[in-house]
């Protein structure tokens, strides 16, 4: 009886060790569990992406429309109102035709070195300059504390930095009034403006650069207000992670961007409509083709430092600008021709140059990169001058090729 019982209670034990053995040392999985398991993670993150650069791409087209809003009214303020011949007579020309400021280049007024952008490039290279900060490593958003729920929206982050200030700021209408003062021959009053369009080039590069540096230390005000730490290394952050935030709040933000760009976009139909104005219909065009700029910009971006002989050369922003310089400086040269007969088609043509090409080039990032190089390089260093200016010369060059064939010979 007791061996039967010791019998019984080694079985027991010897199926105790094996359970323990099976449950520390399990068995390795199938190789087809492997594979679909395998799969199932490549589907999920491919769903993942997708679903992140749709996110992105909505943010992008949001302040897209937002960008190139402000840069139509700025450029307005500042001097197109000014030239009896495009001055657009609604709610803001009371005040606009009084701030005469800079000038389109096209006109008898003298001082087109302050080009009809430059108050659109300051503006947004300080935008950029105050929500990009001296590092990467600081908050996103520079009056807001560490762990607010927006400090992890990358959408919004990349909204304001890529869609905003790249559509607010344009380099190629920057550089196509360049060269329509090179050229001289839409001004036949003035004639060609060499040394006015070189100032102009130089003038609007350094504003920029002002304009972002001011922005950066703007920043570093809030930042000292807001996330302290950042400056003293004897304070240590009391939180790591964000705030929770509720579910809405995920979705609030971007619908309530979406809801507000479709009234946006509506009021310019209905001034189109209503008050018969070809600027507004000129407006609403440009507003729904900016996004296409944007994104096309954006996935440029991704170039920036895939050139393997030069990794440091911003490569994308690069393209982008010289594409758009090319785009603007044709569509420029049409315009002048006056190829495309009837009001509408000259109002879709100015749309293309405000919406596509104003938002494909951009005049924040490539200042901004020029400053970083600038920064991450010895004084001694010639990547910043080398880059920016370069930039400049081939976007003038190229425009001229396009721009003075096109009204001095097919005309």
């Amino acid at each position: 009886m007791s061996y039967q019982k010791e019998q019984d209670s080694n079985s027991n034990e010897t199926k105790e060790m094996h359970k323990n053995f099976e449950e520390e040392n399990p068995h390795p999985p199938a190789i087809e569990d492997v594979v679909n398991q395998q799969a199932q993670n490549v589907r999920n993150d491919k769903a993942s992406i997708f679903c992140s650069d749709w996110i992105h791409i909505i943010y992008l087209s949001i302040f897209s429309v937002i960008g190139v809003t402000f840069r139509s009214f700025i450029g307005r303020l500042f001097g197109g109102d000014c030239d009896p011949q495009s001055a657009v007579k609604d709610w803001l020309y009371p005040l606009s035709h009084r701030i005469c400021v800079t000038t389109n280049g096209r006109t008898e007024q003298y001082g087109g070195a302050l080009f009809i952008d430059l108050p659109d490039n300051m503006f947004g290279s300080f935008i950029i300059g105050f929500f990009t900060g001296h590092s990467s490593e600081w908050p996103a958003i520079p009056f807001l504390k560490h762990d607010h729920p927006l400090q992890g929206d990358q959408g919004l982050h990349l909204g304001i930095r890529t869609a905003l200030c790249g559509s607010l700021t344009t380099f190629s209408s920057w550089n196509s009034q360049m060269v329509l003062m090179m050229d001289g021959t839409a001004n036949p009053y003035l004639g060609s403006q060499v040394i006015s369009a070189l100032f102009g080039y130089v003038i609007g590069l350094q504003c920029s650069i002002v304009s972002f540096r001011a922005g950066r230390t703007l920043s570093a005000w809030f930042q000292n207000r807001n996330n302290p730490y950042l400056f003293d290394s004897n304070l240590i952050r009391s939180v790591s992670e964000l705030r929770p935030c509720h579910n809405h709040c995920h979705w609030l933000s971007p619908v309530t961007f979406v809801l507000s760009i479709c009234v946006l976009i509506a009021l310019y139909v209905w001034g189109d409509v209503y008050w018969g104005m070809s600027y507004y219909r000129e407006l609403w065009i440009a507003c729904l083709i900016a996004p296409l700029g944007t994104v096309t910009r954006w996935k440029l971006s991704k170039l920036n430092g895939k050139w393997s002989k030069y990794p440091w050369f911003p490569l994308g922003t690069w393209l982008a600008n010289f594409f758009g310089s090319i785009f603007s400086a044709a569509l420029t040269a049409i315009a002048y021709l006056n190829v495309v007969s009837g009001e509408s088609g000259t109002t879709v043509l100015a749309a293309l140059s405000l919406g596509f090409a104003g938002s494909l080039s951009t005049v924040s990032t490539y200042v901004k990169e020029t400053v970083e190089l600038s920064d991450k390089n010895p004084f001694h260093d010639k990547k910043a001058f080398a880059y920016s200016y370069f930039t400049i010369l081939s976007c003038c060059f190229v425009g001229l090729l396009v721009y003075s064939p096109l009204v001095r010979y097919a005309a």
